[in-house]
């Protein structure tokens, strides 16, 4: 896995597009939550010392509320 950081806005994301939608999403609300996210995974099973299964899962997203 990597340390890189995360930066949506510089790869994935236009940030005046996003923030044009927040806006008109929020409008009118007296509070909301926004989050930003990347989650990665390693793992391995061993059965006596031997590898078993092997997986890596990555993924990204954002949620409203």
């Amino acid at each position: 896995m990597t340390d890189a950081p995360f930066r949506p806005f510089e790869t994935n994301l236009d940030e005046a597009a996003a923030l044009a939608t927040l806006r008109a999403a929020t409008d009118g609300a007296d509070d909301g939550e926004l989050f930003l996210e990347r989650r990665r995974a390693e793992a391995i099973v061993l059965d006596d010392g031997r590898i078993r299964q092997a997986t890596y899962d990555a993924s990204q997203g954002f949620g409203l509320r």
